[in-house]
């Protein structure tokens, strides 16, 4: 599981969209040009509900036509793809309870130059807390994801 996990997560950030080394400063780095914090924030929130409800398939949906056919090694990004990122960690960390923290942050894709930013959530869970990175182009597209419990 924690294979695949990997190779989920390696996939959908094949496009070196999730270089998120600044995300552990309160501050963060600067939004993109144009980028809105409330927005972005309000956009991550939309997946993260989604997520801890189980809409695997409207995240799917949410994604950026590219990065899903992107996929992985089995082909374009699917809601079961999505499905086995989140089980394990809700098994462990026990269902949603609320958001404890939420920060947003800038970043850029080293490769391809492309400007980005990541609504960050740490949210407490019956058992244990998990933070959910959420990357999102200029137009609030969702470009990618991570789910860790913390």
């Amino acid at each position: 599981m924690k294979r695949i996990t990997a190779l989920i997560t390696a996939a959908v950030l094949a496009l070196s969209l999730f270089l998120l080394s600044g995300c552990g400063t309160p501050k963060g780095n600067p939004l993109p040009e144009g980028m809105d914090e409330t927005q972005l924030l309000d956009a991550g929130r939309e997946v993260m509900a989604l997520l801890t409800s189980g809409e695997y398939q409207a995240v799917v949906d949410a994604l950026r036509p590219d990065v899903v056919e992107a996929g992985t090694k089995n082909g374009p990004i699917t809601a079961a793809d999505i499905e086995s990122i989140m089980v394990p960690t809700i098994e462990k960390a026990g269902a949603f309870v609320e958001e404890t923290e939420a920060m947003a942050t800038g970043q850029s894709d080293k490769d391809s130059g492309e400007s980005f930013g990541v609504a960050v959530f740490v949210c407490k869970h019956e058992k244990k807390n998990v933070r959910y990175r959420l990357a999102f182009d200029t137009d609030l597209t969702l470009i990618g994801l991570q789910v860790r419990k913390v």
